[in-house]
């Protein structure tokens, strides 16, 4: 797998935690932070993929007192 070098800043709590992971899963904090870093762009690409309107879909699924067709009629 090709790398590229990136250099970058993070708070002193994030330094403390990247090296427990790293100790923890016996594996380097560069590792770590790449890991962090795939896992959260695999949710923003899944959230940018979704459709907008996903989310209203059961809202229309229940029974409804108005004929909501007639207001456009």
């Amino acid at each position: 797998m090709e790398m590229v070098r990136k250099q970058t800043y993070i708070t002193p709590e994030q330094d403390r935690a990247v090296k427990r992971l790293a100790k923890r899963y016996h594996t380097t904090e560069a590792e770590i932070v790449r890991r962090a870093l795939e896992g959260w762009l695999s949710r923003e690409e899944a959230r940018a993929a979704e459709d907008p309107f996903a989310g209203l879909l059961g809202f229309l699924d229940g029974p409804s007192a108005v004929d909501h067709d007639d207001i456009y009629r």
